[in-house]
């Protein structure tokens, strides 16, 4: 039996023409569709339990409070009955044609059967040439991590063999939006791919997802699979909004720093209040930009960023000391207080990532 999985988000309109394609090329297959939603504002989700109800095959996982492609693929698998699992966009640009040969392809030679537009007879269809340079590249980055070597890992258009995918199940990363890539990386060498090519189609209704946002995720899973086990990426990203953080207490001393001095040489209770309001502004910054980046798969919202917010400043309590401390130790031993401020500024950063994840992000 085959299993398709469709992760929608914003295809409402999409899914009535498609639907019925994907039974029409299943018709001699034993199958189920799965569509698996993120609680689309469109109501895709209701659009596929209207069609369900019609189609029979159908069924419908409605997300609540959980994004991404690649959790969605691994949800769908997870709830699949098949012993063939494959899945494809549901924006109409898959050739649903294809899907009787992908599971022919897995259930005669086992391992990950792919959709491929850069094997012989397949192609990018419409894409202009940024796009296309864009995924040669991206292409060519993914390739040097994977276990199993594939002339498209990027595609999301494959099939793959279920002991295969729970074999490796636990090695996944559910973040990011290019699960075959994270399977290609985390199966074993030995695992058998076949590409079948496919000319990629235009999109007729909705917006593409290729975002700035998924492309900085797919560098970050680039980073996370070479490199996390050593220096883990969130690390890496609270790092850098320190640096930023850096520049907000640096413009944030200067300006209150001017406030204080009236025009006149600064004195110490002057430097050191200028010092702390720089330094709760950029503890402020830094909450903002950690939550929305560094910890987004742990994002506080509403009512939860107060507490999260005051647990932030408690883990930063030691941090913030020692940067005051070195601050005005080297401001009252003739150091410049620009360099003093910067320094202080650097201190403690380990200390306050570690202190952040136990206290203001538990989850991340």
């Amino acid at each position: 039996m085959l299993s398709l999985i469709l992760p929608t988000f914003n295809e409402s309109e999409n899914l009535p023409e498609l639907l019925p394609k994907i039974r029409s090329a299943l018709s001699s297959v034993p199958h189920e569709i799965i569509v698996v939603d993120d609680d689309s504002p469109d109501s895709t989700w209701k659009v596929a339990q209207e069609l369900s109800q019609q189609l029979g095959d159908v069924h419908v996982i409605r997300r609540i409070g959980r994004r991404g492609l690649s959790s969605a693929v691994i949800e769908g698998f997870l709830a699949a009955k098949g012993d063939v699992l494959a899945v494809m966009d549901a924006d109409g640009q898959h050739d649903t044609e294809l899907l009787g040969k992908l599971h022919a392809a897995v259930q005669q030679q086992g391992g990950i059967a792919i959709g491929s537009r850069y094997v012989a007879g397949g192609s990018v269809g419409a894409w202009d040439e940024r796009r296309y340079m864009l995924s040669r590249i991206a292409t060519r980055m993914a390739l040097s991590l994977c276990a199993v070597k594939a002339k498209d890992p990027m595609s999301g258009f494959f099939a793959i063999d279920r002991k295969a995918f729970e074999e490796v199940l636990p090695r996944l990363n559910p973040k990011g939006f290019k699960i075959l890539l994270d399977l290609l990386v985390h199966v074993p060498k030995t695992t058998h791919v076949t590409e079948l090519p496919f000319t990629f189609a235009t999109r007729k209704h909705g917006e593409s997802k290729l975002s700035r946002r998924v492309q900085l995720e797919f560098l970050e899973y680039l980073y996370d699979v070479s490199l996390g086990n050593w220096i883990p990426l969130t690390f890496v990203k609270y790092c850098i909004v320190g640096a930023l953080g850096v520049g907000v207490h640096l413009t944030a001393y200067l300006f209150l720093s001017a406030f204080f001095s009236h025009g006149l040489p600064l004195t110490l209770m002057g430097f050191s209040l200028a010092l702390l309001g720089a330094i709760e502004t950029a503890i402020i910054f830094n909450f903002w930009l950690n939550n929305l980046w560094t910890f987004a798969h742990a994002k506080l919202q509403g009512f939860a960023l107060i507490p999260g917010f005051l647990k932030y400043n408690f883990a930063c309590v030691f941090g913030a000391l020692a940067n005051y401390a070195v601050s005005t130790y080297l401001f009252s031993h003739g150091i410049g207080e620009i360099v003093s401020v910067i320094i202080g500024a650097s201190a403690g950063i380990i200390w306050n990532y570690t202190m952040s994840r136990m206290f203001a992000w538990k989850n991340a």
